[in-house]
């Protein structure tokens, strides 16, 4: 199969579950934090809350991953790189059909969860890097 060159830089973005399910646990665990401190009881909601709410509302904007020739960093909910995988570590990066894989220099392979990446962002992900794989071969 021919894949065709894509983008040099992209970006995956959480799937849509993962941001509304922080915001509305973090809003719902702030407002019992401040019911309890009203009522006179200190309860970890208090803490917890806002800063769950804090990672849900940033997920909506920040990316999960992004990938950059033949790179694909991880990001943290608040938007710094955590990890690279591929040519920033000497790897190059696979697709065997099912999954991407991180072929190390001395030739043992490891999955890239991708699985809480938006499908349509991780398709092209994997067509970038079935293009790479396919320049390689030839």
């Amino acid at each position: 199969m021919a894949y065709a060159p894509a983008p040099q830089t992209l970006k995956i973005r959480y799937k849509t579950w993962y941001p509304v399910l922080f915001t509305v646990v973090g809003a719902v665990w702030a407002v019992v934090g401040v019911l309890n401190l009203v009522a006179g009881v200190f309860a970890l909601g208090i803490i917890t809350g806002p800063l769950f709410l804090l990672i849900g509302i940033l997920t909506f904007s920040n990316p999960f991953a992004s990938y950059e020739a033949g790179t694909i960093s991880m990001h943290s909910p608040l938007g710094f790189k955590v990890s690279a995988y591929g040519a920033a570590k000497g790897e190059r990066l696979w697709f065997d059909g099912t999954n991407v894989l991180r072929v190390q220099p001395d030739g043992r392979q490891k999955k890239v969860n991708l699985k809480i990446g938006r499908p349509e962002e991780v398709a092209l992900v994997v067509q970038a890097i079935g293009a790479a794989q396919q320049q390689a071969q030839q």
